[in-house]
């Protein structure tokens, strides 16, 4: 069909029109409807498919991260536990104030059981951390050797948390002194170190 045929074609005789106008006539209608329907009615109908598609996908994303919380839970408690039980354990072998007196005789004790004399023994103010206070005690001992090891470890050995820090370990001077005095001078150490132990500020008297 020419489009001088088409141009011609009256309106009002539609009957008369040839099989293949009508159906090429009926082709256009069906394909401008098609189009209409497709803007009007599907495209957001589409579009609101492909959100809510989104929306299920991340629901089902936050789903399975939760049920992974969930089925790990137990571990997490039991962790939680642990660690709470650890930390009540490091609690108790911090002293309370009234233990600290107490402590501090048990350091200068191990000291001079095993050998050490006593130059300098000088506590110093707390100083308050986060959830604790350090208690540092200046120490000058002199000793030999095997005394300060032993003395080092009966600290370690204590019930009560006691470190000991800033260690610093010269020969024994013995200028001006006999023989057997340097002989004996020669054996001895001086060992100036800081002792501390540590008080629990949430709650210990």
């Amino acid at each position: 069909m020419t489009f001088d045929e088409f141009r011609n074609l009256q309106m009002d005789d539609v009957i008369r029109w040839p099989i293949k106008t009508k159906l090429i006539i009926v082709a256009i209608i069906v394909l401008i409807l098609g189009i209409l329907v497709w803007f009007e009615f599907i495209a957001p109908e589409n579009d609101q498919y492909h959100q809510l598609k989104i929306q299920e996908d991340s629901l089902k994303l936050q789903v399975r991260q939760k049920q992974l919380l969930a089925a790990s839970l137990p571990a997490y408690q039991a962790q939680i536990k642990e660690m709470n039980l650890r930390f009540q354990n490091f609690l108790q072998q911090l002293p309370n104030r009234t233990q600290i007196p107490s402590l501090l005789d048990d350091v200068t004790l191990a000291g001079r059981s095993r050998g050490l004399d006593f130059e300098l023994f000088q506590p110093t103010g707390e100083v308050n951390k986060n959830f604790y206070a350090e208690i540092p005690v200046k120490l000058k001992v002199v000793g030999t050797y095997s005394d300060i090891g032993r003395f080092a470890a009966a600290v370690a050995a204590m019930p009560r948390i006691v470190t000991i820090n800033n260690i610093g370990i010269t020969r024994m001077p013995n200028a001006g002194a006999t023989s057997a005095a340097k002989a004996q001078a020669a054996q001895q150490l001086v060992m100036q170190c800081t002792a501390t132990t540590y008080r629990y500020l949430g709650g210990k008297p």
